[in-house]
């Protein structure tokens, strides 16, 4: 098998592009990829402040990797959400990667936020899925601390298979809304909220993993036990399966969809400000502030 680029010995072949490649070129061309989804959907500039939300998992730490290599300044976010063995393997591998790419790391402890309960202990306390507390956490707490330290964009590890399959369950239900909004970039609506950038939307996860792999770049091999069951692994296996008979499916929906969109829609209605933190929500309280208020609660309910 010879690489498509120089006939040398190939690494890897990329049946969704139909294409063979060395170490070499494949690193070029999913980093070119990366550059490519900057650029065409104006995410940052060489100049900006760029704040990465790493999680210790393939995606985030290969993009990590990838915008050092570009030439990006890049600092990290790790958001520590609890006490667990694979919560302190995680933060090992983000501060390995840390001191080899010689890159500032900021830890966040979730739990000091609420009382000191991880977001497993406050899923089975309030009986509602950690995916969902999860989210809510690090959303708000991701862009509390890119807010407070000025930085101009935070980006994230999400790929492909993960904004097609969000794709596929919000057209599926109609979820207008959200398809709406959908988009690699969402921008600052509101002065206290910092944008978010999406780099890795024009690559395939299994790429990113052969990415991580040939470039020995350490991170966790197993993904977050409290995903089993979710909703968007459903539509990442439909989308999956329909890959193995039309490679290249899943890019072409997906760009289909930006390509149709054309202008996203940004404006968020009745976006106010929290009466309890002061960072901007839909409601009087936004939804952090109403999950703390629902941990104290619980935590100070004395038996009848």
């Amino acid at each position: 098998m010879k690489c498509t680029k120089c006939k040398r010995d190939a690494s890897v072949k990329l049946r969704h592009y139909n294409i063979k490649l060395c170490k070499e070129h494949f690193n070029e061309f999913i980093e070119g990829r990366v550059e490519r989804a900057i650029k065409k959907f104006k995410m940052f500039r060489r100049d900006s402040k760029i704040l990465i939300a790493v999680s210790g998992g393939k995606d985030s730490v290969s993009l990590w990797h990838m915008l050092k290599k570009l030439g990006y300044e890049v600092d990290a976010l790790f958001i520590r959400a609890g006490r667990s063995g694979m919560v302190q393997k995680a933060q090992e591998i983000v501060e390995k990667n840390a001191e080899l790419l010689g890159t500032k790391l900021h830890i966040v402890d979730a739990t000091e936020y609420f009382e000191g309960l991880s977001t497993q202990e406050i899923s089975i306390m309030l009986r509602r899925p950690v995916c969902s507390i999860c989210g809510v956490v690090r959303r708000y707490l991701m862009n509390k601390f890119a807010y407070e330290n000025g930085y101009d964009v935070v980006v994230t590890g999400h790929n492909l298979n993960d904004e097609a399959s969000v794709l596929l369950g919000n057209i599926l239900h109609w979820q207008e809304g959200y398809l709406e909004r959908q988009w690699p970039l969402l921008p600052k609506t509101h002065e206290k909220l910092v944008p978010k950038a999406k780099p890795l939307v024009l690559n395939y996860e299994e790429d990113i993993k052969l990415y991580a792999t040939l470039n020995e770049i350490p991170h966790l091999e197993m993904a977050c036990p409290f995903s089993v069951g979710a909703t968007s692994l459903v539509y990442k296996k439909v989308l999956r399966e329909l890959e193995e008979d039309q490679p290249g499916i899943t890019l072409n929906f997906y760009l289909g969809f930006l390509k149709r969109k054309k202008e996203p829609k940004y404006e968020v209605e009745n976006l106010r400000e929290c009466e309890e933190c002061g960072y901007p929500t839909t409601a009087q309280v936004c939804s952090f502030c109403r999950l703390r208020k629902q941990v104290e609660k619980r935590k100070n309910r004395t038996p009848a």
